[in-house]
C-alpha cells in the first residue's frame, strides 16, 4: 500500500557547494508540520555581505560536503508556528533578524525554518520598511562588537576606514550618538560619501582618492590633529601592510585596538579568524600591541534589540543603497565585491 505524501512548502534558496563555486538555485520541500520548536518564515528581503564573499572562498569549506547558503539577515512574514512557540508567535506576523549558519542554510531563500531560542528574530517595527528591517542585523551587530572591544567615553576618539559602507555608517551612529565619543574621523571619498558620513555623525572625513596609499596614515593622523591618535580604528575595508606598519601611530600600543571586519585586504580567508596572517597579526598584537582583531559575526538578540531602541528614539538611521531582485543576485554580489555601495544592497525575494 503506497502512503500519501505529507504535505509540505516548496522552497528555492541560493547555495553553493565547494569554495569559489558559482552559486545556483536548490529546490527543497519543507516537511509539515514543522518541529514544535521552529517557526517558518517566507522571506521577502535578504542581503548580501562581506562575510558572504569570505564565506564563498575559504578553504575549510572543502571539509563540509553538501549545500551551503548565502545571506545573513532576513525580513519576512511568519506562515507556520511549531507548538511550542504558539503563546508566543503568531502567523501573520512581520519579523527580521539573523539568521547565522555559515556553513550551512542562508537567508537567500523563499523561505527559512528558524528556532526562536537560538536564532535572533525579533518582530519588525511598523516604523522599519522592510528593506531597512533586512538592512540592519548584521552590520548593526558587527559595528556594535567592533567598538564594544574599548570602552569609550566622551574623550574617546574613534577611527572608522570605510565610513560610508554598511558597517562603516553604523560605526559611526553608534561612536557619536551612543556612546557619545569626542572625535569620529572617517575615511571614505569625496561628494556624496563625504556628505553623508558627515551627516550620520562623523567630525572629520578623509577622502582616501585623493592620496597615495602610502600617504593614507598621514592625510587621517593630520586631520585628527592634537588628538594625533585614537583609542580605536575600526577597518570595514581590509588591512593593507602600510596599515600594519603605521599601527602604532594610529593608536596607542598599550590601549589601543585596530579591529576588522574584513582581514587582510586581497586575502581570499581574510575575514576567517583562522587565516595564518590574521592569527599572528592577533597574537603579536596581544603580546606588543596594540591589539589587532578580526571581529567575527554573532547571532545576538540583545545587540538587535538594542539597534531597534537606538533606532525608535531617532539615534540610528538605517541606509539602503539599492534593492536588487534575486534573479539578479550576481549583479548584488559584483556591486559588493567592486565597493561604492552606500549603506547596504538589500535583495528583494519575490513568492515562490
Amino acid at each position: 500500500m503506497t502512503m500519501p505524501r505529507s504535505p509540505g512548502v516548496a522552497t528555492r534558496s541560493l547555495t553553493f557547494t565547494y569554495p569559489g563555486s558559482h552559486p545556483h538555485w536548490t529546490y527543497e520541500t519543507i516537511p509539515l508540520p514543522i518541529p514544535k520548536n521552529q517557526i517558518l518564515v517566507q522571506v521577502t528581503a535578504s542581503t548580501l555581505s562581506s562575510c558572504d564573499i569570505a564565506i564563498l572562498n575559504t578553504q575549510m569549506l572543502w571539509a563540509k560536503p553538501g549545500e551551503k547558503g548565502l545571506g545573513r539577515d532576513f525580513a519576512g512574514v511568519i506562515t507556520y508556528v511549531g507548538s511550542n512557540n504558539e503563546l508566543k508567535w503568531r502567523v501573520g506576523d512581520e519579523v527580521c533578524g539573523m539568521y547565522y549558519h555559515p556553513y550551512g542554510a542562508g537567508t537567500l531563500a523563499s523561505h527559512l525554518l528558524l528556532d526562536p531560542n537560538q536564532d535572533a528574530v525579533l518582530r519588525k517595527p511598523e516604523i522599519l520598511s522592510t528593506f531597512e528591517a533586512a538592512s540592519f542585523p548584521l552590520s548593526f551587530s558587527l559595528a556594535y562588537q567592533c567598538l564594544k572591544n574599548v570602552t569609550l567615553t566622551p574623550s574617546s576618539t574613534v577611527c572608522v576606514f570605510g565610513g560610508t559602507t554598511s558597517i562603516g555608517l553604523f560605526a559611526i551612529q553608534l561612536a557619536k550618538k551612543h556612546f557619545k565619543v569626542k572625535r569620529v574621523v572617517a575615511t571614505c571619498s569625496a561628494g556624496e560619501s563625504e556628505a553623508l558620513a558627515l551627516y550620520m555623525g562623523a567630525d572629520d572625513v578623509v577622502d582616501y582618492t585623493r592620496v597615495e596609499e602610502r600617504d593614507l596614515i598621514d592625510a587621517v593622523l593630520a586631520t585628527a590633529g592634537e588628538t594625533m591618535n585614537f583609542d580605536i580604528v575600526v577597518d570595514t575595508v581590509g588591512t593593507t601592510p602600510i596599515i600594519m606598519q603605521r599601527l602604532k601611530d594610529l593608536t596607542p600600543p598599550k590601549t589601543g585596538w585596530y579591529v576588522t571586519t574584513v582581514g587582510d585586504k586581497g586575502h581570499p580567508d581574510g575575514a576567517s579568524f583562522l587565516s595564518s596572517s590574521s592569527f599572528g597579526k592577533t597574537l603579536v598584537g596581544a603580546i606588543r600591541g596594540p591589539r589587532y582583531k578580526v571581529e567575527g559575526v554573532t547571532s545576538n538578540l540583545d545587540t538587535l534589540k538594542l539597534g531597534m531602541a537606538l533606532y525608535e528614539q531617532g539615534l540610528l538611521k538605517i541606509v539602503v543603497d539599492s534593492v536588487i531582485s534575486w534573479d539578479k543576485f550576481q549583479e548584488a554580489m559584483n556591486k559588493l565585491q567592486t565597493g561604492g555601495a552606500h549603506g547596504k544592497i538589500v535583495i528583494k525575494i519575490d513568492e515562490f
